[in-house]
């Protein structure tokens, strides 16, 4: 039996939780490129256009602040300085999922390098939008985690905290994270454990853990 591992960090949002660790970091699914510049220009505005449809149908069945974030997020995606320059991009020979993914991470990096708590915590919602266009892009969905997990990795995403199920219990454990994100909003409304600030802790961890969000920390392989 392999010996416990404790991790400190901060807590974002107060509980407890026990289940298996689920790996947020995991992709699926890769980009097919197309044979013009006015393919993947299209193939590019199709995925903005399945994503804003995702996050217009979940705003149907969100309220308060969870519907408010998505909201600002399809304002980001109809806003043409946020696409302009992954079309300029694509122009240049590159393609859609690239040229994307490039645009949006200029965009994250400014956001980053912010000297304020409000404007580094919304860099999870650009990544966010990144994320849900690069997704429709590739015509995957996530891998979805059991019930009662402990979702594990860099960050998450607002859209994925919406999308998961937490009547079975689980809670949030992250190697950066803000206690000033959106998520973890939505993690202290919603009454499920967060943890943020794991930092060096290793990329990849398996098997059963307790979350303690009460005190900032986790235990991966617990003993008895």
């Amino acid at each position: 039996m392999p010996e416990p591992l404790r991790i400190k960090g901060i807590s974002a949002s107060a509980g407890y939780a026990e289940g298996p660790l689920f790996d947020l970091d995991q992709t699926v699914g890769s980009y097919v490129g197309k044979e013009t510049a006015d393919d993947e220009k299209a193939a590019l505005e199709a995925a903005i256009g399945i994503a804003t449809g995702r996050l217009t149908a979940m705003i149907g069945m969100a309220e308060g602040d969870a519907a408010d974030i998505l909201e600002f997020q399809i304002a980001m995606l109809q806003d043409d300085a946020l696409s302009s320059p992954a079309y300029a991009a694509i122009r240049t020979g590159l393609p859609a999922d690239t040229a994307w993914r490039q645009a949006l991470n200029a965009e994250i990096a400014g956001y980053d390098a912010s000297d304020q708590d409000y404007f580094r915590a919304r860099a999870a919602d650009i990544r966010d939008i990144r994320d849900q266009v690069l997704r429709a892009l590739s015509e995957v969905g996530n891998v979805e985690p059991p019930a009662g997990a402990i979702l594990y990795g860099e960050d998450i995403a607002p859209t994925r905290f919406l999308e998961t199920d937490w009547s079975s219990g689980g809670g949030i454990a992250l190697r950066a994270g803000s206690t000033a994100s959106h998520v973890a909003m939505l993690a202290r409304s919603r009454g499920v454990p967060m943890i943020v600030g794991l930092g060096a802790s290793p990329a990849h961890l398996a098997g059963i853990a307790l979350l303690d969000a009460e005190h900032g920390g986790i235990v991966v392989s617990p003993s008895r």
